[in-house]
C-alpha cells in the first residue's frame, strides 16, 4: 500500500501522463475502497471471513501485478483500481477474524498491536520502493516486492487452520 500512497503518481508521470491526469486516476482508489469494503464486508457476514480476507489480499496481488506487466496507463488504472477494492476492506476483516480466533475479549490488544505495528511496515515499504527506484531507475523490483507480500499474506490466511476459532473450542467443551 505504501507503493500507491507514496509512488504512483511518480510512476505514472514517468508513462508520460502529466501529474493532474495521475492523481485523477489515484482518486479511483477512494471509489473502490468503498465497493471493496462493503462488498467483502457481505461476503465475510455470508460466508467465510478468513477466506474473504485472502481474497482482499488476492484482489490486492493482482492490482500489484497489472501494475507491473500491464505497461500502459489504462492498465495502470485497472491496477491501481483492484488495489483500491482491498485497500479499507482488510481493516474490518482483519478485526473480523482476529476475533473469530482470539475471541473478543483480547481483540482490543490484538487488534491495537497490529495497527499500531502496521505503519512501521507501510513506512518501510516507502522508502525501500524509493531506495530501489534510486537504484535501478525503475520501480519493477518494488512492485514485485508489493506483489509476492500480497501473494504471501493470501496464501497465508487462506490456508486452512488445524485450530480451531475460540468459538468453537466453547461449543465443543
Amino acid at each position: 500500500m505504501g507503493f500507491v500512497n507514496a509512488h504512483y503518481i511518480s510512476y505514472i508521470t514517468g508513462m508520460g501522463e502529466g501529474p493532474l491526469v495521475a492523481s485523477y486516476s489515484l482518486a479511483t482508489v477512494g471509489l473502490m475502497s468503498i465497493i471493496g469494503a462493503v462488498t467483502f464486508g457481505y461476503l465475510a457476514d455470508h460466508y467465510n471471513a478468513r477466506l474473504t480476507l485472502a481474497l482482499s489480499y488476492g484482489f490486492r496481488s493482482i492490482g500489484y501485478a497489472l501494475l507491473l506487466i500491464g505497461g500502459s496507463f489504462p492498465m495502470a488504472v485497472i491496477g491501481v483500481m483492484f488495489i483500491g477494492i482491498s485497500w479499507t476492506s482488510v481493516i474490518s476483516l482483519t478485526g473480523s477474524v482476529s476475533s473469530q480466533f482470539f475471541g473478543l475479549k483480547k481483540l482490543g490488544t490484538i487488534y491495537g498491536t497490529m495497527f499500531g505495528v502496521m505503519p512501521f511496515g507501510a513506512s518501510a515499504g516507502v522508502w525501500v520502493s524509493g531506495k530501489i527506484f534510486d537504484v535501478n531507475g525503475s520501480y519493477d523490483t518494488a512492485l514485485w516486492l508489493s506483489l509476492l507480500v500480497g501473494l504471501g499474506a493470501s496464501l497465508i490466511i487462506g490456508i486452512p487452520r488445524f485450530r480451531q476459532p475460540v468459538s468453537q473450542l466453547r461449543q465443543s467443551n
